[in-house]
């Protein structure tokens, strides 16, 4: 039988392996210390001493699992930026048979988490450290990390269907639309230059604008 704490939870086991759902816990609460100290404190302010007792663990046990700071960092970073619920819920799916209003929608969430100060804050440190962790960057930042990527895609094929556009690489067009949408209000905010909200508005209306034109059946294709 496994011990428990008195308020009913499981004790730490004496000796020995940790269990997968420990392991799994201890993963967890070390990501959610280092994520809270790496953006109160940057990367270099940040020390494993302070991840651990953030965390609730030992140095000894936060090392048996993580053996630098930069094995944590890579955790932390990587798990983060693909975390659905951080910093920001996700909202539900838009209506999807309104093209125009769903893009608009999928676009304005984009931007909310993107230009949550907690993930702009992350994204300088990131890109702070690119150059130390160039693969890092490209396994988080790379071609496919967008969240929402595969909404658009299927928003695409969904309406392509129909005949109401032409999508011949709905996966490609998704990338692009969040890239003008949102990469360069994100870029900007890594810098510290925000829009105001009615100007965001409306560029991100002219984004939807644009790319709603190169989708017209009758839009020019690419010559051969």
């Amino acid at each position: 039988m496994t011990p428990q704490k008195p308020d009913g939870s499981a004790a730490p086991r004496r000796g020995g392996r940790p269990t997968r759902e420990q392991a799994s816990q201890l993963d967890r609460a070390v990501r959610e210390a280092a994520l809270k100290l790496f953006l109160e404190h940057g990367y270099e302010g940040t020390s494993m001493n302070a991840i651990a007792a953030e965390a609730g663990t030992t140095k000894p046990t936060l090392y048996a699992r993580f053996p630098t700071k930069e094995d944590v960092f890579r955790s932390v970073l990587g798990w983060a930026i693909q975390r659905p619920n951080w910093p920001v819920p996700e909202p539900e799916d838009p209506d999807l048979d309104d093209l125009p209003g769903a893009l608009t929608a999928i676009a304005q969430a984009a931007l909310r988490r993107a230009l949550d100060p907690s993930m702009i804050k992350l994204e300088q440190i990131a890109i702070a450290h690119a150059s130390r962790y160039p693969d890092l960057a490209r396994r988080t930042y790379g071609t496919g990390f967008w969240p929402r990527r595969q909404l658009v895609a299927d928003l695409l094929r969904r309406h392509a269907a129909t005949g109401a556009i032409q999508a011949d690489d709905p996966d490609v067009l998704a990338e692009h639309f969040l890239g003008m949408a949102t990469g360069a209000p994100s870029r900007l905010a890594s810098f510290g230059i925000l829009r105001s909200e009615e100007e965001q508005e409306r560029h991100t209306a002219m984004a939807v604008e644009i790319f709603l034109r190169s989708l017209r059946p009758d839009a020019p294709s690419d010559p051969a």
